[in-house]
């Protein structure tokens, strides 16, 4: 716990610049949904009815960012034996596939798909997406 809370501590500006990245993109997505719904007689559709009635053709984002957050927070760092290309382009080539199985996929997914497709992206973008030095 004392290492936890060295580690906490000499991270604070890192923290803190996170906090208010996070703040502000929230921030921003609650003013474009506000808009979107002052111009939803235009048929713009809002952040909720994406969320809520198109989750199905969201699969791809969902293994999307779990990849992301993996790729952010989890890295790992290997030697230079192959170009890192070849992973991004194993990552994206799945993102590309469930992109089009989403778009022939009915109904509502399950939870427990939603978080297998986040946790399988995160898993494949650690393995197969390094950082090569």
């Amino acid at each position: 716990m004392n290492k936890l809370h060295r580690f906490l501590k000499s991270h604070l500006s890192e923290i803190r610049t996170i906090k208010i990245v996070v703040a502000s993109l929230l921030a921003l997505m609650v003013l474009i949904d506000i808009v979107l719904v002052m111009l939803e007689g235009k048929e713009f559709p809002t952040f909720s009815y994406v969320v809520k009635n198109l989750r199905h053709r969201l699969i791809w984002f969902t293994f999307l960012y779990g990849g992301l957050v993996a790729k952010i927070f989890f890295n790992r760092k290997v030697g230079e034996q192959e170009k890192e290309a070849t992973g991004l382009l194993a990552f994206f080539s799945m993102v590309f596939l469930l992109f089009v199985l989403g778009r022939n996929l009915e109904g509502e997914p399950s939870l427990f798909l939603q978080v297998l497709l986040m946790i399988s992206g995160g898993i494949l973008a650690y393995r197969a997406w390094p950082q090569y030095q």
